[in-house]
């Protein structure tokens, strides 16, 4: 906002007061109203957040694919270029929320990044999750990044055999679950309150939006009735199928329960959220024509007060007043005179306190310039044959293009740049079906989406920070990474040392190169160093100048400032099929063109056979190969990089654990997340100690006891302790079997000996792992088959079996005031290779994503030329082309 826009605001406001009311008193509150309006306008010009989309080229893989995207980092206002941000984190989740993977990306100056995400290490098929973020957009939790998942499923039997097989216990059960905690008391039947405005006023009425869920998450429709103190009906609210309602409550009822119905015709009562005695309360229904109109009613202590409302879009201020409630406040506005998208109103006092505040949703203009137009100039396809097409879009756009093999396709789309851009972005949670809200601007989809806004609306803007009346400590923001850094903290063993004003030294080296530099901590001990753009994993050390006392400081680094990983719906962990308004581009003709291919055994060359006579040797490289770790990972659920652990911890400033404390920390999460599947019931977080003494009677009743599992999954659900070589002895129930560096360390059941920790085995020369940094990697498997070739006999039951690689040798070379670590620079993208059947003959493809191109550029005229050869099947091309304008507008193919 400019400041004679600002200037203009302040004598608009001036002039709302009438000159009789213009006495001291009144003065103060103008005063104070407008002293937070100013405030907002100022932080809303300098504290712009950022947003950030990512295109793929696929809607689902399978195992041992690449999953190709472009980045599109942009201002949150107005969706424009322009961010200060270089540096992007894009990470892949496993369904239980570890991070599996990580890309540290380079932003360019139009906002641009690309890369991709391997798929070739992952430990089983399931639902997977991309998040993309840079460090400054952390600031804001992760409902501010971008996150998408995916379903990945199981790599074909034979190549080409593309079958969208799913296995649910390799994401449901066997990973332990680190994801955010369900706020929600499940139970068959669930119901939360969101009174419009933010809550509920005594006196005043005000209308109630509701979500009815079961035990699972999923979406009710239901029936309610709202019942007073005396049991009657005094309204009636109705849940569609997304299970979201909305009922008015009466101005004069104390007691208010809400009353449902659930699927075996049982009723269930839910209390309302308690109300205040004093308030406003904010009132703004979905319209039905071309204005928009929201009214404000207040107690009696607040109906003669000068207040202030103020309208944003996406950051910016768009429309402010100040008003008087008195017997009802009115305003309204032409819907075409307001911003399109995701708008947030707030109603404020002259503290900058919110008194009530909601989002509203105004359905987007369509546009031609919207739109990149697909026209072939491929008359039919052919297998291995050249395609080639011609965007059309906006002059001098620059986009990402995807080409998909339609018959290999078993997802349907998620949301579009422009979806996301305007409405996934500024809610809280999975919109199922986001594209439905951008069909129409009739009645019916401007219900939906004012339900949508009061059930799930999340304020990306927290308006009391923004006025002042609520300050964040300086220590709590992330920085804007305009370059590579490094940063953290020096810590003191003993808070009496200073940590501030102690010089400390970088180096940073790779393959010959070094660099380094010199910087002093500040008052609290924080450091920061800057880098050139470097590319790749290169060592790093740092070096507290502290030499008497050195042995007494730590150095951390900061580099684990990822959100928490956030708990899934239901809705996105499902394969949709692929949805049918999406038109195959070339579809196939009276007949499928066929050529004569070549099989993979054709192409081969079979050398000549040659006798060896010289006797086999058993050579160290033989003993090498035996030792690696191919076959953890053959077998593994499970696995954990023990380097990477060791370094999380040192990065918080923590000394390493032992490792047997750190894998039972690992196996208590397992246990915790897996209690349901002793006591065949939802445990974890759901029932209380009464509820679960119920579950165990029943089972008592049904089988005579419970077993020794179970007993011990109650003991955990009851915050009780197992005995230390219970733990260290079971796996989700089973015994489990160590094998060290691939030979038989012991375990395997109660009557089995136990590894003692630093005891060495007999098999070989390596001490068990002591302390965490001297193992390397661990693999977790529940697959009985996987220990039989390390024992003999079998052991009499199903047993887990735990791979632990170690590095043969301690590595525990940790001195206080020095830390040797790693930094990595920007990952290398890899390059997308199309193969060229110009140059050689047509052979058996399997290629599903058949073009992919993270830079597409229109010339002059908006034209752009795409050519690429065809595989050796595809019938049928799907196309998804995307890209932002440096205007803020999103183009996508329709």
């Amino acid at each position: 906002m400019s400041k004679f826009l600002l200037f203009g605001l302040v004598f608009t406001l001036l002039r709302c007061i009438p000159v009789v009311g213009r006495t001291v008193g009144t003065l103060s509150d103008l005063d104070s109203l407008l002293g937070c309006m100013s405030r907002v306008v100022s932080t809303t010009r300098h504290v712009v957040q950022e947003k950030v989309y990512l295109h793929f080229d696929n809607t689902g893989y399978f195992m041992g694919e690449k999953m190709w995207f472009t980045a599109y980092v942009v201002r949150a206002d107005g969706h424009r270029p322009g961010v200060r941000s270089r540096v992007l984190y894009v990470e892949l989740l496993n369904p239980g929320g570890d991070v599996v993977q990580r890309r540290k990306l380079k932003v360019d100056e139009r906002g641009h990044a690309h890369g991709d995400l391997s798929l070739d290490s992952l430990y089983g098929a399931g639902f997977y999750e991309v998040r993309a973020f840079t460090r400054y957009m952390a600031n804001w939790g992760g409902a501010a990044c971008f996150s998408r998942v995916f379903p990945v499923f199981r790599a074909p039997s034979t190549p080409g055999a593309y079958e969208p097989v799913m296995d649910e216990r390799s994401y449901r059960r066997r990973l332990p679950d680190f994801r955010e905690p369900d706020t929600l008391h499940r139970s068959p039947l669930n119901v939360s309150f969101y009174p419009e405005g933010g809550r509920l006023v005594s006196g005043l009425r005000s209308r109630v939006a509701f979500q009815v869920s079961d035990g699972g998450g999923r979406h009710v429709s239901a029936d309610g009735e709202l019942l007073d103190g005396e049991g009657r009906v005094v309204g009636r609210g109705f849940s569609d199928s997304t299970g979201r309602g909305v009922f008015t409550v009466p101005a004069s009822c104390d007691g208010l329960r809400f009353r449902l119905r659930d699927a075996r015709g049982r009723f269930k009562e839910f209390p309302l959220p308690e109300s205040s005695s004093e308030g406003c309360v904010l009132e703004l229904p979905p319209s039905l024509d071309d204005s928009l109109r929201f009214s404000v009613r207040g107690t009696a202590s607040y109906r003669d007060r000068l207040l202030g409302y103020m309208l944003m879009n996406y950051g910016r201020v768009w429309s402010c007043d100040t008003f008087r409630v008195g017997s009802g406040y009115q305003k309204s506005y032409f819907r075409d005179s307001l911003p399109e998208g995701v708008n947030q109103l707030t109603v404020f006092d002259g503290r900058g306190r919110i008194l009530c505040e909601r989002l509203f949703f105004l359905f987007p203009k369509p546009s031609t310039s919207d739109t990149i137009r697909v026209t072939s100039e491929t008359a039919r396809l052919t297998p291995c044959g050249k395609v080639r097409l011609r965007l059309h879009a906006v002059p001098g756009s620059v986009f990402s293009f995807s080409a998909m093999d339609g018959g290999t396709v078993f997802n349907g789309r998620g949301p579009s740049v422009k979806s996301w851009m305007l409405l996934f972005s500024e809610v809280k949670g999975y919109i199922e079906d986001v594209g439905y809200y951008f069909e129409s601007d009739d009645s019916v989809h401007r219900r939906a989406s004012d339900l949508l806004m009061l059930v799930q609306g999340w304020r990306r803007y927290d308006w009391e920070e923004l006025s002042g009346y609520r300050t964040r400590h300086a220590g709590e923001w992330h920085p804007v990474e305009d370059t590579l850094y490094v940063t953290g903290r020096l810590r003191s063993v003993k808070k009496s040392l200073p940590v501030d004003g102690i010089p400390l030294k970088a180096y940073v080296y790779s393959g010959g190169i070094h660099l380094d530099g010199t910087t002093v901590t500040d008052s609290v001990g924080c450091y920061a160093f800057s880098l050139p753009d470097v590319w790749g994993e290169w060592n790093l050390q740092l070096k507290a100048g502290v030499n008497k006392l050195k042995s007494r400081y730590l150095v951390t680094v900061d580099r684990r400032f990822g959100p928490p990983s956030r708990r899934l719906s239901p809705y996105e962990c499902r394969s949709l099929p692929f949805l049918p308004s999406y038109l195959p581009l070339l579809p196939d003709t009276l007949e499928f063109d066929t050529l004569p291919l070549l099989s993979l055994s054709e192409r081969l060359h079979k050398l000549p056979e040659v006798d060896v006579k010289a006797k086999r040797r058993f050579t160290e490289g033989a003993r090498a190969a035996w030792a690696t770790e191919k076959r953890g990972q053959y077998w593994a659920d499970v696995y954990y990089d023990c380097d990477e652990e060791t370094e999380r911890y040192l990065d918080e400033g923590k000394e390493i654990p032992f490792f047997k404390d750190w894998f039972m920390e690992r196996v208590e999460f397992a246990d915790l997340n897996n209690l349901p599947f002793f006591l065949g019931i939802d445990v974890k977080g759901a029932l209380t100690p009464v509820e679960l003494a119920v579950a165990k009677d029943t089972l008592v009743k049904e089988r005579g006891s419970l077993s020794d599992e179970e007993e011990e999954a109650e003991a955990v659900a009851n915050g009780g302790e197992c005995k230390d070589e219970d733990y260290l002895g079971r796996y989700k129930g089973h015994p489990i079997v160590w094998i060290l560096d691939n030979v038989y360390a012991g375990g395997g059941g109660k009557l089995a000996m136990k590894v003692p920790a630093g005891a060495k085995t007999k098999k070989n020369d390596v001490s068990f792992p002591v302390f965490l940094d001297e193992a390397k990697s661990v693999y977790i498997t529940e697959d009985p088959s996987a220990s039989t070739s390390y024992h003999y006999p079998p052991f009499a039951e199903e047993v887990a079996t735990v791979f632990v690689y170690s590095h043969g040798a301690s590595t525990r070379r940790i001195e206080k005031g020095v830390r040797r670590t790693y930094f990595q620079g920007y990952n290398v993208p890899s390059t997308f290779e199309n193969p060229d059947y110009s140059l050689m003959p047509p052979m058996e493809d399997f290629r599903r994503t058949l073009y992919w191109n993270p830079d597409v550029r229109t010339d002059e005229n908006g034209e752009a030329i795409i050519e690429f050869y065809n595989n050796s099947s595809c019938r049928e091309i799907h196309i998804s082309a995307e890209g932002i304008t440096p205007d803020g507008r999103c183009i996508f193919n329709k």
